[in-house]
């Protein structure tokens, strides 16, 4: 993929997936499932015998048709889905600890990589088609605190509101400006790498997390392939520090209040500044090296107008982040969105919308400029990209969800020169789609 010079970007799209909700969130206890409300229920016993031993499995599968009618470089249609398998062992109160496991079976392709080559990836399940450990991990509690160590993803704890799980596109989930600006697209989904964690509940409603994990999962670098390690067992350890850390505030710690976040996270490994036709190259020839990368960032999730008797609510979130723009292909993203839930009497149902906005960095403008100055070849200037997600899930059944999906890609890539229209950007792409999830 190209943006606009020709400047290569991620080979893989990094997203996040509808099914993470399988994940072990914040060691919470395994079991909590009704048989009644999956496909297979108890599986012939097999689940209330796990359950003795304080363990549980769960499986979903993910499968979904999006299509492109117009923009793109081509219009077309595709098929992809995501098997999702956690296994969670709950040694409390015994040791006041808990095991976890979780792996993907990644399959299709995805429409990002083979039509669009936009920034804010269609789908939070298009990866490399692979089988793949995601997360393999040991959590010990203490009183106030706990910590996390083993093979572990960053989204599970970090950058993810819960409301905005309800949409489709990738960047709804582990954000455009991480997932392209980090090494192999950082520890977000599909990917994990080893990590510590740790989490302080040291008030009511307050909560800390400080995570330590690899700062590169794959060692293939910025832009490159998730399948440098297909199976992810490669438990790289020699690739610098990621660094990410987080202040929850949840009045009440309740579902019914927002949850209001601060972070922000930093890379050790060395970046390379981005403009490499323009200054950077003028004394040495070499593109200047830049020490470590960071961000910050800022997340709202606010529920509103809950109305427990008609069982219907409201709720909003909104996310902002920015990144030095001298190494960074993003230097700022922002996103937000509005979700019903119970429309027309349904309580299971959700419909949402939301908007992202990723923009592309000073330096990758300049390179642009300069590429095109001394060429002579006029170029389109990159700005920023742009998606809107309109979106209806379905709960069929306590186990089936369908969840038909429209989005619309504003110039997509952010500038991304059409191959078969050479100095014109691809064109705005509307998307149509429908995923089902089926938890088994």
């Amino acid at each position: 993929m190209a943006l606009g010079t020709g400047r290569a970007l991620a080979e893989d799209a990094v997203g996040q997936p509808a099914a993470a909700g399988a994940a072990q969130q914040d060691g919470a206890q395994p079991g909590k499932n009704a048989a009644g409300n999956l496909l297979l229920g108890d599986i012939g016993g097999l689940r209330p015998w796990l359950a003795q031993y304080g363990t549980t499995l769960a499986i979903t599968e993910t499968d979904e048709v999006l299509g492109n009618p117009t923009g793109g470089i081509r219009q077309g249609a595709i098929y992809e889905g995501l098997t999702d398998l956690s296994l969670a062992i709950d040694f409390r109160p015994a040791t006041r600890g808990n095991l976890f496991a979780h792996a993907y079976q990644i399959h299709g392709r995805g429409l990002t990589l083979s039509n669009l080559q936009n920034l804010n990836v269609v789908s939070s399940i298009e990866a490399s088609a692979t089988t793949r450990l995601a997360e393999l991990w040991y959590e010990q509690h203490f009183d106030k605190w706990r910590i996390r160590i083993g093979q572990q993803t960053v989204t599970t704890d970090f950058l993810n509101p819960a409301s905005a799980r309800l949409f489709i596109n990738g960047a709804f989930g582990w954000p455009t400006l991480p997932s392209l600006d980090l090494p192999s697209g950082g520890p977000g989904y599909p990917l994990g790498t080893p990590a510590v964690r740790l989490r302080a509940d040291p008030v009511e409603g307050l909560t800390v997390f400080l995570g330590a994990f690899n700062g590169d999962p794959t060692g293939a670098g910025v832009g490159g392939s998730q399948l440098a390690d297909p199976s992810g067992t490669a438990f790289r350890v020699g690739d610098g520090a990621f660094l990410i850390g987080e202040i929850r505030y949840n009045p009440d710690s309740s579902d019914k209040e927002g949850t209001y976040r601060f972070g922000g996270w930093f890379n050790s490994e060395k970046t390379r500044d981005l403009d490499t036709a323009g200054m950077s190259l003028a004394s040495t020839g070499q593109a200047l090296r830049h020490h470590g990368d960071y961000s910050l960032y800022a997340v709202v999730d606010q529920p509103f107008l809950i109305d427990d008797v008609a069982k219907t609510s409201f709720a909003a979130f909104a996310r902002v982040m920015g990144a030095p723009g001298d190494r960074n292909l993003v230097d700022r993203y922002i996103d937000a969105g509005l979700i019903y839930k119970g429309p027309f009497g349904r309580p299971g149902d959700q419909v949402g919308l939301a908007i992202g906005y990723a923009r592309i960095g000073s330096a990758e403008r300049a390179y642009t400029a300069d590429l095109a100055r001394f060429t002579g070849t006029p170029l389109p200037a990159p700005s920023g990209e742009a998606v809107l997600e309109l979106t209806y899930r379905i709960q069929l059944t306590p186990w089936w969800q369908l969840q038909p999906d429209f989005q619309y890609i504003f110039n997509p890539g952010g500038g991304v020169v059409d191959p078969n229209s050479p100095g014109r950007r691809i064109g705005d792409a509307a998307v149509l789609g429908l995923r089902s999830v089926v938890t088994f």
